[in-house]
């Protein structure tokens, strides 16, 4: 059952899966929670169908086992669980068990979003910062701006892991974030776009959090991730003159 490539079906039901996404937040905003709790749990359906390579599900039965292969296949993902009840909660949120409020569908809905990124990213894993950065910005488009910081702040570290690699430099996650960056300060001319963008990294990382989501402004995650995008820019283009001296 494991989705292993895209297929035109697959595409299909993820694009519906974002475009319920982005009609959810638009109603939340609104005011009317079930119907955005209802479009959320729909997108869910649809990605988890996406990720059996099928049309559709056939509700909370046909949802489960198929999330329950999704699990056992991705078990290094120790958060895919927890999307996967907020999916559940959302499905669960109606007229007769209104029990979460707008920010609880909020948080859930973020939820559908990374368990629909997951389901892509299993078909084509992200290779560099720049496929990231493309998944942060579809974010952006869903108005979930806490999984778009959380993807800003990946594609950072990815940047960064790239251009440590290239210099021979030690790379193990966020812990060595700050010393590949050192590394790139050292060009002068790079100073103020390079400190820029692990200000904007290092917000981004922030805002990932739960705890300061309801502070989120859409301008400033954008500003913040087209730092990031010049930051990864800049990388590329240090490690291309890099091999232009080497060779």
């Amino acid at each position: 059952m494991t989705m292993t490539a895209d297929t035109p079906q697959q595409s299909a039901s993820v694009s519906e899966s974002d475009k319920r996404l982005r009609l959810a937040r638009k109603l939340l905003a609104e005011g009317p929670r079930f119907a955005a709790a209802a479009l959320g749990w729909q997108a869910a359906l649809l990605a988890m169908a996406a990720y059996a390579g099928r049309d559709n599900l056939d509700g909370t039965t046909d949802f489960k086992e198929i999330a329950h292969r999704l699990l056992n296949e991705r078990r290094g993902n120790g958060n895919a669980p927890e999307w996967v009840f907020s999916a559940l909660a959302l499905a669960d949120n109606n007229a007769r068990y209104d029990w979460l409020g707008r920010d609880g569908i909020s948080r859930r809905l973020d939820d559908v979003q990374r368990l629909l990124i997951l389901v892509q990213d299993i078909a084509n894993p992200p290779s560099s910062a720049d496929d990231i950065l493309r998944q942060a910005w579809r974010c952006m488009d869903n108005g979930s701006l806490a999984v778009a910081s959380e993807k800003g702040w990946q594609a950072a570290l990815a940047a960064t892991k790239t251009y440590a690699d290239a210099v021979g430099c030690e790379y193990r996650g966020e812990y060595h974030f700050e010393k590949a960056t050192r590394l790139l300060l050292k060009d002068e001319t790079l100073r103020d776009e390079v400190t820029a963008g692990e200000s904007a990294a290092s917000y981004l990382r922030r805002n990932a959090s739960y705890c300061v989501y309801p502070k989120l402004f859409p301008e400033i995650v954008a500003e913040d991730l087209e730092a990031v995008v010049n930051l990864s820019r800049l990388i590329q283009d240090a490690i291309a003159a890099m091999k232009r001296e080497a060779s």
